[in-house]
């Protein structure tokens, strides 16, 4: 599909696959300083990252949209999902990067981080200190930064302890935001995040309502209800705006033609991608890209 996006283990570092056990801290400056504060659209296949903003500020670039970044902000990206950043000069705060194999592992504690770190969208969550949770995460990450630079890829009990502490608070922050912006958790919320990691891997097949509900264990008049209810869509309109997405995403992120867009994404032809895609977002996917695209 034209350009591809660039896949990295660590940012600029090329696409090696990263060790089970890999954990990387740094400061945002080490990096992004040596980038002029610009990190380019990429992807990390294997590693999840969470970043932590304290000072400064900044700009994400996801699927197609900007999101200005004021500290202090958590900003966690599942492994796989494209994203940019435009740093502020001197921001400061961390960034961690965890093997996706390491994630779910035992020794991180008893709070399952998987549903986070291996989501299908970067969440950014602003903190509300009231409570120091940005001040908790900044000692923990400020304390592994000092682990890491003595005794680099050493995963002792210590470091293993405070990779776990992180990750459990970013989850609990991660759920609270989820749940602010989804009306609450019950079952309803549940079957409809289960709804959306399917979508995640079927979005293409052109699988019906009723499929989707029979892989999910229910029935597609209860799934419907559950969606309506959750985020005010029909499954089908939630299948198509994870589409859309996509489609923003290489829009903006790759040269692929319309039709290879439309191909790759299981439309049934260009015109019809075309038309569904002026419809939903407002501009035709030629002028979209025209504004949006990021170049490398």
């Amino acid at each position: 599909m034209g350009r591809e996006i660039r896949k990295f283990g660590l940012y600029g570092e090329g696409n090696s696959a990263s060790s089970p056990e890999f954990v990387h801290i740094e400061t945002i400056s080490a990096r992004s300083r040596l980038h002029n504060w610009s990190i380019s659209p990429h992807v990390h296949p294997n590693i999840f990252q969470l970043l932590h903003l304290i000072d400064g500020g900044g700009v994400l670039a996801v699927d197609g949209a900007e999101i200005l970044l004021q500290p202090p902000v958590l900003v966690i990206v599942p492994c796989g999902c494209v994203h940019a950043f435009r740093f502020e000069t001197d921001t400061k705060g961390w960034v961690l990067s965890v093997a996706d194999a390491l994630v779910a592992d035992g020794r991180l504690g008893p709070i399952d981080v998987a549903s986070t770190a291996q989501g299908s969208q970067v969440l950014h969550i602003p903190l509300d200190d009231a409570r120091g949770s940005s001040d908790l995460m900044a000692h923990a990450l400020s304390e592994l930064t000092v682990r890491h630079e003595s005794a680099p890829g050493v995963l002792s009990h210590a470091v293993i302890s405070i990779v776990g502490l992180v990750l459990s608070l970013a989850e609990e922050l991660a759920q609270e935001r989820v749940a602010r912006l989804e009306g609450g958790q019950d079952r309803r919320v549940s079957l409809v995040r289960r709804f959306g990691k399917l979508v995640e891997v079927h979005m293409r097949e052109q699988w019906s309502v009723e499929r989707y509900a029979e892989e999910l264990g229910t029935t597609a008049p209860t799934l419907t209800r559950a969606c309506r209810e959750v985020l005010n869509r029909a499954p089908a309109q939630i299948v198509q705006d994870r589409r859309l997405r996509e489609a923003k995403r290489a829009l903006s992120y790759t040269d692929a033609s319309v039709s290879m867009i439309s191909d790759d994404l299981g439309f049934s032809d260009p015109a019809y991608f075309a038309r569904v895609f002026k419809q939903q977002i407002g501009v035709t996917a030629s002028a979209f890209r025209k504004e949006r695209f990021w170049a490398a």
